[in-house]
């Protein structure tokens, strides 16, 4: 009973482990490596479709009338959005031409 009852409490605790390592290290990881693959091919663009993304977001949460709850947002959150920002702020500073020398660098 002993031996059934420890496998039994590991294989729940492994489970739980991966499944709270998938949402919290490798999901917001790959949506990053999207985004920078996103950047890469045409920031202007990437910029672009961010602010849309953000805007449906906005708009989503203003219709549905959720109460917001005062968590302050994950660090790879806000990592993504600052990786999405410094491509916009490159693109829009160096111009239609910069934006190709990011793409190339990138």
């Amino acid at each position: 009973m002993t031996t059934i009852f420890v496998v039994f409490v590991l294989g729940a605790g492994t489970l739980i482990l991966s499944r709270v390592t998938q949402e919290m290290v490798i999901t917001p990881i790959e949506e990053m490596m999207t985004k920078v693959k996103r950047i890469s091919e045409n920031p202007l663009k990437a910029q672009q479709d961010e602010e849309n993304e953000q805007l449906i977001i906005e708009q989503y949460a203003l219709l549905s009338k959720k109460k917001k709850s005062k968590e302050a947002p994950l660090e790879t959150v806000m990592l993504e959005q600052t990786l999405v920002k410094i491509g916009g702020l490159l693109a829009l500073g160096f111009g239609e031409a910069g934006s190709n020398i990011i793409a190339k660098n990138m």
